[in-house]
């Protein structure tokens, strides 16, 4: 089976909901494409940074679009949300908190836009339910076609 965020994502846009809103928040909306586009480039900018498969990554007071695409980002990679760990992306704007420096959303996304992170085939065994176990509302609402919607 392909990975879960192919489904949740990629797979929205090559069926045909590209121009469909993913996300409306209180700054405005976001089509499932641009949501593609932008959590594949923080996802390499994360990847940049040193953030692969099976690693933590802890999501702190992220809120609408900025725990959407850090969820689908996290995913692209492969690693772990988690409680606790090295890498955090914290705030709003969110900040990418590594081991020994602090970068900002705004240049992860920098970083990634020349070559965005793609989604894996698969997921390793387990990942899925775990990610659904975290972030299942978002998961479910995607993979439907749904719009993820917060103040």
């Amino acid at each position: 089976m392909t990975s879960l965020v192919f489904r949740v994502l990629d797979h929205q846009v090559i069926s045909g909901l590209a121009d469909d809103f993913a996300i409306a928040d209180a700054r405005g909306t976001m089509s499932y494409a641009q949501l593609l586009h932008e959590s594949a480039c923080i996802a390499a900018g994360m990847h940049h940074m040193g953030i692969d498969a099976g690693t933590p990554v802890v999501l702190d007071d992220l809120h609408g679009r900025d725990l959407v695409i850090s969820v689908l980002a996290v995913a692209r990679i492969g690693a772990v949300p988690a409680g606790t760990g090295d890498f955090r992306l914290a705030g709003t704007p969110p900040v990418l908190h590594a081991p020994d420096t602090q970068v900002t959303w705004d240049v992860l996304d920098k970083a990634g836009r020349t070559e965005p992170h793609t989604a894996p085939e698969h997921d390793e065994q387990g990942y899925e339910e775990t990610l659904r176990a975290a972030y299942g509302d978002i998961i479910k609402t995607l993979e439907s076609g749904g719009t993820v919607t917060s103040a």
